[in-house]
This record gives structure tokens, sequence and C-alpha cells, in this order.
């Protein structure tokens, strides 16, 4: 993919310059994860973190299309911004390895999709969400210390690149 312009390598600088108008706000809650319109900035924000879960977990986004995931999760915390960058900046400094070549995208993918959740999860009730992959993976990872949740998703991950190999269902 690649349409973005490099990401800047910390979260409050790309968030600086998403501000400043260098970058565009890619802020994105996703189709159809929540049932009904966000009720509030935490709720927007979790939904747009769920949706860069689903390109981790389901596009593989992190070996694929790491700066463009790194600018669309920092547009996520423009919603409930002081929050978000508390519990982003260590996964989008993740990213930022990754897309540096610093560190290898395939290991990194579960371990940033994992601390995403986890974010999410503080600011949206699993019944706010629509059936589906991204309510499966709130599932997977509810309540459960982080390298659990990071585990979980790796076999999901795994499962669902088999799936797409052998043309069947997730």
């Amino acid at each position: 993919v690649g349409a973005d312009a490099p990401a800047d390598p910390t979260l409050p600088g790309m968030l600086s310059r998403i501000a400043a108008g260098e970058f565009a706000n890619n802020f994105n809650p996703g189709s159809g994860i929540l049932k009904d319109d966000a009720k509030n900035e935490q709720e927007s924000c979790a939904a747009c973190l769920l949706d860069k879960v689903g390109a981790i977990v389901a596009e593989q986004g992190v070996e694929r299309f790491v700066n463009d995931l790194q600018v669309d999760l920092a547009a996520c915390c423009t919603k409930d911004e002081a929050k978000c960058k508390e519990d982003v900046t260590e996964p989008y400094a993740v990213l930022s390895k990754v897309n540096a070549k610093a560190s290898p995208g395939a290991s990194a993918g579960s371990n940033v999709a994992a601390m995403l959740v986890q974010a999410a999860a503080k600011r949206i009730a699993l019944d706010r969400l629509n059936t589906g992959l991204h309510s499966e993976i709130l599932k997977h990872c509810n309540d459960v210390p982080l390298e659990k949740c990071s585990k979980r998703l790796n076999k999901l991950m795994a499962k669902i690149a088999r799936t797409r190999a052998t043309g069947s269902e997730v």
C-alpha cells in the first residue's frame, strides 16, 4: 500500500503533524464495528483502535502497510487524546521500530494488536459491538494479561492466514 508520507517516529510528534495539517486526519471508526453511533469520544476512539486491530489481525497490516497503519493509528488518538496517548504510545513505538526496519513485523503484529485491544477495552463495553471479527477479538482478550492476549491473537492471525491460503472461510 504505502500511500502516506513517512510517519513521525513518535505518537506525540505524529499528532502534532496531524494538528498542523501536515498529514490528513485519517480518523476512521471502521464500518459496522459498533451496533450504533458512538455515544462519546471514548467509544469513537475504541472503534477506531479496533479497526486498526482488524487491519493487523486480518490483513497483516504490520507486515504489509506499517507506515499507513501508524498514520491511521495516530488519527485514532485525535479523539480522547490524552488517555489515548497514554495507551497507544508504546504500540505506536513498536510500529515505528518495524517501520525503521529495526524490528521484524511478523513477531510484532500480535503484540501491537494485544496492546490496542486492551486500550480499546478501557473505552467500550463488549455489548456495544456488533458480532464479528472485532467482538471476537475483544472476547479473546477481555480481562486477560497482555501476553495471553498476544498469544491468542497470534493463533487467530495464523488461522486467518491458513484459511486465506486454502480459500475457505474463517
